[in-house]
C-alpha cells in the first residue's frame, strides 16, 4: 500500500478503507449502498476468494451509482475486458500508476458523483425521512405503485424503470429551466 497515496486521498476524501478481504468489502458495500462512496477494487486475489470480475458484478446487482476504478497488474483479454465495461467499470488503473495518476481518477470518480443526475436523484430521496420514503409517490402507466424506496432501487439498479424516471425528469426539468420557471439556487 502507497503510504503517500494513503495520505492524499484521506485529505481529499476523507475515510479510506482497505480490505484484503473481498467478501468482507463487498459486505461493507451492501451495507452502506446509500452512501457516496469510490471503490478501488484488484481484480487477482488468492484462489479462494471471488476475483475482482464476480465482486464488481455483485457490486452492480446492487448499485450502478458507486463509481469501481479497476486496478490491476495483469493485461485482460477482450473476453474478460468486455465483462469488465459491461460492468460500467469507471476506469483502468496499472498496478503501476503513481500516487498521482491514482488521485486524478479519483477526483474523475467524485466529480461524476457529485455531477450525475442519478445521484443528485439519489440524495434527494435520501433526504426524505424513512415514512416518506415509504409511502406511494408514483403510479406507472401499468398500475404499479411506487414508493420513494422502491425508486431508487430502479435508480441504482439501472432498470429500465429507473432509466426512464432519471430521462424524464431530466426532460421536465430542461423544459421548466427553458421557460424560466424555475431557478437553480445552487
Amino acid at each position: 500500500k502507497n503510504d503517500i497515496f494513503i495520505l492524499e486521498a484521506g485529505e481529499l476524501f476523507g475515510d479510506v478503507i482497505f480490505f484484503d478481504d473481498p467478501n468482507q468489502g463487498l459486505e461493507y458495500v451492501q451495507n452502506n449502498v446509500q452512501n457516496r462512496m469510490i471503490i478501488i477494487l484488484d481484480l487477482a486475489f488468492p484462489d479462494l476468494l471471488p476475483d475482482g470480475h464476480k465482486i464488481l458484478q455483485v457490486i452492480r446487482d446492487s448499485s450502478f451509482l458507486i463509481p469501481v476504478i479497476i486496478w490491476s497488474a495483469r493485461d485482460e483479454d477482450k473476453e474478460e475486458f468486455a465483462d469488465l465495461i459491461k460492468n460500467k467499470a469507471f476506469s483502468f488503473l496499472k498496478k503501476t500508476a503513481s500516487s498521482e495518476e491514482i488521485i486524478n481518477e479519483l477526483l474523475s470518480a467524485d466529480d461524476f458523483i457529485n455531477t450525475n443526475i442519478d445521484t443528485a436523484l439519489e440524495e434527494w430521496i435520501n433526504a426524505h425521512s424513512e415514512e416518506q420514503k415509504n409511502k406511494p409517490y408514483m403510479v406507472t402507466v401499468e398500475g404499479k405503485q411506487l414508493s420513494l424506496n422502491d425508486l431508487l432501487i430502479e435508480i441504482r439498479k439501472q432498470t429500465p424503470l429507473g432509466k426512464q424516471f432519471s430521462k424524464s425528469l431530466s426532460k421536465l426539468t430542461i423544459d421548466l429551466l427553458s421557460r424560466n420557471k424555475e431557478r437553480l439556487n445552487d
